[in-house]
């Protein structure tokens, strides 16, 4: 390894209060995920709260943050707070597309820290979720025109979400090399290689969708469009949009029934099971000796930890007859796939990091051994401490969106009522409609359109 001191290069213990103030979002946001895969959708809303008033449009978290509250109001049964949940995702996510993608006082601060400083920015599934749900909440609160609007949101963005996020992944890596490039860094990347390769082994079976869909988004705009049309164009693109659904899962006679013709007063009923995977962190640590000063090269990168479905898949009943909801959607494989595409670069980037933290303590050794050599001994070992706390990994991740999602169509039955398991559930007789059942731990939690 070859290193050469610059003007910028940060001393290790500078950062320590950068390191704190990072790291009282991330804590208080876990803790609303948990309750919420508890089942404790009480604490869970809560937590989330309390989180949400401590944000503003475009701040560091306020994607993540506003994105969980309008999943835990909604399904608290809280649909108006639920919607300017949504409505204050979508408005940051479009904030923070406005600003540079990495502005220099954030990267400043990542380059000192770690990753979980700068924004957090909604994945490509995420977003077009983000999109879906603020439709579905239009429905439910009876906002027809705003909710087919949300739903023009989601086909735009499918259209240009994906280019964007590969260019994110190719800055990162860029990151690495310019960041080698000023610190005249140059060390064998064998074993970071090797954790890349063991991370990626753990996700080799998640696959994405076709073109990159996320077939529930498909499925609930054409359910949208045919509860809320306005004319025979909504109806031909709710088809069109359950074709899409369809072509991810071409054996579902649901989504077949609903892409081949349109019929009045169906009932469309969506059944979310399970929770979406979380993140975890995995650290590597490799030791830097340089003429006598010495610290860590600190990388810590997330790992992807599928959480496991639990409790019955619920039958649906509706005019006194039964039906399977057909399987159409598994956030498993959107976010695993996400996850792989994002990992190089994500590797790229906490190196890059790793490689100004290590050359900062390095360089403040160096003053300190003018002073003495205990005084460089007592330099390395805080520079050693520093870079192995600060080296967190981000962590952050839509954590309410559903395991899977299974889909149903029948006709709205005269009595206005449908049973998902055991869980009754009034619908609009003689009209069509649109049911979300969030089922959680065993408990169905189920939001219905009011046109």
């Amino acid at each position: 390894m070859k290193i050469k001191f610059n003007q910028y290069a940060p001393p290790a213990l500078l950062g320590i209060a950068v390191l704190l103030s990072s790291c009282g979002t991330s804590g208080d946001l876990k803790t609303a995920q948990a309750r919420y895969r508890e089942g404790n959708i009480g604490a869970a809303e809560g937590a989330i709260n309390s989180l949400a008033r401590k944000q503003k449009i475009g701040d560091k978290d306020s994607e993540i943050v506003y994105l969980e509250q309008g999943n835990i109001l909604a399904t608290a049964g809280k649909s108006a707070d639920a919607k300017a949940a949504y409505v204050n995702a979508d408005r940051s996510i479009s904030a923070n597309d406005e600003k540079a993608k990495i502005r220099l006082a954030a990267e400043g601060a990542a380059a000192v820290n770690n990753l979980n400083s700068l924004p957090y920015r909604a994945s490509p599934s995420e977003r077009l979720m983000s999109a879906s749900y603020l439709a579905a909440a239009f429905l439910v609160n009876s906002e027809k025109e705003p909710a087919l609007s949300a739903v023009k949101l989601t086909k735009n963005r499918q259209t240009q979400i994906f280019s964007e996020f590969e260019k994110e992944i190719d800055k990162d890596k860029a990151a690495l090399q310019k960041s080698q490039q000023e610190n005249n860094v140059q060390f064998k990347d064998e074993i970071l290689n090797s954790k890349q390769n063991e991370l990626l082994v753990s996700v080799s079976k998640y696959e994405g969708y076709k073109n990159f869909s996320v077939p529930y988004a498909d499925a609930l705009a054409g359910a949208i469009l045919d509860v809320a049309k306005s004319s025979d164009t909504d109806s031909a693109r709710a088809r069109e949009s359950f074709r899409s659904a369809l072509a991810c899962y071409p054996s579902s006679t649901q989504l077949s029934r609903s892409a081949s013709s349109s019929q009045s007063n169906m009932t469309h009923i969506f059944i979310e099971d399970g929770v979406a995977p979380m993140l975890g962190e995995a650290k590597l640590s490799i030791p830097i000796m340089y003429k006598g000063s010495f610290t860590t090269l600190a990388v810590a990168t997330p790992t992807f930890l599928p959480q496991p479905l639990q409790g019955p898949l619920f039958q649906v009943s509706a005019g006194g007859t039964s039906c399977n909801a057909d399987l159409i959607c598994d956030f498993d494989r959107l976010a695993g796939a996400e996850y792989k595409r994002k990992l190089p670069g994500t590797i790229a980037r906490t190196t890059a990091s790793a490689i100004v933290k290590a050359v900062g303590g390095i360089a403040a050794q160096e003053v300190a051994k003018q002073r003495s050599s205990d005084a460089q001994l007592l330099v390395g070992l805080a520079s050693v401490v520093y870079n192995e706390v600060s080296a967190r990994a981000d962590e952050r991740i839509w954590a309410t969106l559903p395991k899977q999602v299974r889909y149903a169509c029948v006709p709205t039955p005269s009595n206005g009522q449908i049973t998902i398991g055991s869980q009754k559930v009034d619908v609009q007789a003689g009209k069509g409609n649109v049911v979300i059942a969030r089922v959680t731990n065993g408990i169905v939690f189920a939001r219905t359109s009011k046109l």
